[in-house]
């Protein structure tokens, strides 16, 4: 698959690319929340045949241009600070003809986080002489020149990273009269056009896996049939992915407007009931949370590095992911952390400094145990208009005041996390399946499921979307599910359901999704 993306993003001239594709991140980083810190370790042979197999035979297969070194380290040396990663490995041995950059701050981190050198001078001396070409960060545009002022990198170190990225960027036609350049000749009708229209629609109808299909429910006889119930959150929603870039609003093809075509087109007289009926809001890596402060009534404040906490439950880490804060992370639905000898007298008020990085959650203070009683109550979700952080930015503050308990003595304060709680499924989305001869929902996850910087902790349906499936199983003996995800789902609790004869799963399905999913159910 990469090869075949590598290949289409050079084009066929053998003299000329038509852009630079550049494969990340080299190598080994398979965690997100701690890539900053950690290191991946491996024996020799896991290296070769595992971890960089895909890389050499992009490099020797596909001439692969470019790799951009990755935040994590490898047997506790940054990959960004490697000579035997980048030169000796993918340069000398696998033959790589190109230029390599570093993830954005990796160098940074090979400072700041892996503490492998002292400074940023010898941050951009390491990374400089290891290989890496190109910072997508802001140190070797502070410290290059004081670097080399300082002896700790020569011309020559300089030299060869600006003919390796400026071979590259010749190699693109950048400095050459464009009728010498075969890809400036591409009209902007190109983008766009009907006939890149129609790949995008074949290649969404490839791709979708039948998971299940009972009584020949699929496919959906048109002529058989007066109404059709399209339920879900994705029933007229594009969804593309993280990452994606964003197509022409012409081309983005929702489910609803795919089915909706094709029924017109093929002449077919069957009544369309659309609902939404649920939501996709993520019930794991709800907050990243960096300290905590008591005001008490007196003015003074008290704060508290959350990330010292005394006990916790299982799953809860500490990590500065792409900020500068140690923060708690990978919060689920029920975490907590627990602080002791808290005094709580005349406290008036709780603030708490986080980030949200997905859709936020309900934070609870409580004294003596995660069950006792409760101090305060925090809101930060994005729907009650809290909008802090993210995974890149600084934390922010969100106060509330706290309840009089009387208490007087040191407590073990708990801050206890909760998911917001899920909406019930209502009638009119009830009534809108239980009236269709066939009821079809979209479901999956989103943007918000999972970002940079935040994995999920669980593979169950964000939201209410289980229970908006269940519900509409529930009343409509025809129910086809289609899910459209960014990886596994559990579907133990409604695949053997009889009322739900189908189901269809594809990964984001581009622009052409709609348009596609319409053909494979008719």
């Amino acid at each position: 698959m990469a090869g075949g993306f590598v290949r289409g993003f050079m084009g066929p001239d053998k003299k000329y690319l038509k852009a630079v594709p550049t494969a990340k991140h080299y190598f080994a980083n398979n965690s997100e929340f701690d890539r900053h810190v950690s290191s991946s370790n491996m024996d020799s042979r896991d290296m070769r045949e595992f971890y960089l197999y895909p890389y050499k035979k992009l490099i020797e297969q596909d001439g692969l241009p470019s790799i951009m070194s990755s935040y994590n380290a490898v047997n506790h040396v940054p990959t960004s600070a490697s000579e035997l990663y980048l030169d000796t490995i993918a340069r000398r041995t696998y033959g790589m003809k190109g230029y390599v950059t570093g993830d954005c701050a990796a160098i940074e981190d090979i400072y700041t986080g892996h503490y492998y050198v002292e400074t940023a001078e010898e941050a951009t001396a390491q990374g400089l002489k290891a290989g890496v070409d190109s910072d997508c960060g802001s140190v070797y545009q502070r410290s290059a020149i004081s670097a080399y002022e300082k002896g700790l990198i020569t011309m020559a170190d300089i030299d060869r990273a600006l003919v390796n990225m400026f071979t590259i960027r010749m190699r693109t036609g950048e400095f050459d009269p464009e009728e010498m350049v075969p890809y400036t000749k591409a009209p902007a009708s190109v983008v766009n056009s009907a006939a890149n229209q129609a790949l995008s629609v074949e290649l969404a109808s490839r791709t979708p896996v039948l998971l299940k299909n009972e009584r020949k429910v699929l496919p959906i006889d048109a002529s058989e049939i007066k109404t059709i119930a399209l339920i879900g959150p994705q029933a007229d929603d594009v969804e593309l992915g993280p990452y994606s870039g964003r197509p022409e609003q012409s081309s983005m093809i929702s489910p609803y407007a795919g089915i909706k075509s094709w029924l017109e087109k093929n002449g077919k007289d069957v009544e369309i009931k659309l609902v939404s009926g649920a939501d996709t809001r993520s019930k794991s890596n709800l907050l990243y949370v960096i300290y905590f402060e008591l005001t008490k009534a007196d003015g003074t404040v008290t704060r508290y590095d959350a990330t010292k906490f005394s006990a916790s439950s299982d799953g809860i880490t500490v990590g500065s992911g792409m900020g500068d804060e140690d923060q708690v992370r990978t919060i689920d639905d029920g975490a907590w952390t627990a602080y002791d000898n808290v005094d709580l007298t005349d406290v008036e008020s709780l603030t708490v400094g986080l980030n949200i990085p997905t859709e936020g959650g309900i934070i609870e203070a409580r004294v003596s145990s995660p069950e006792g009683n409760l101090v305060a109550t925090i809101e930060a979700t994005k729907a009650a208009g809290v909008h802090v952080g993210g995974v890149y930015g600084s934390s922010m503050p969100v106060q509330t005041k706290v309840l009089k308990l009387g208490l007087n003595e040191p407590q073990t304060l708990y801050l206890v996390y909760k998911a917001p709680a899920d909406a019930p499924i209502d009638e009119n989305t009830l009534s809108a399946a239980r009236d269709a001869d066939v009821a079809v929902v979209f479901v999956g996850t989103d943007e918000h499921t999972a970002t940079e910087e935040a994995d999920r902790l669980t593979l169950k349906l964000p939201g209410n979307q289980l229970s908006l499936i269940q519900a509409v199983a529930g009343v409509n003996k025809n129910t086809v599910v289609v899910m459209q995800t960014l990886g596994c789902v559990e579907v133990e609790e409604f695949k053997n359901l009889e009322n739900i004869p189908g189901i269809l799963w594809t990964g984001y399905n581009g622009e052409g999704q709609g348009a596609a999913i319409a053909k494979i159910l008719f």
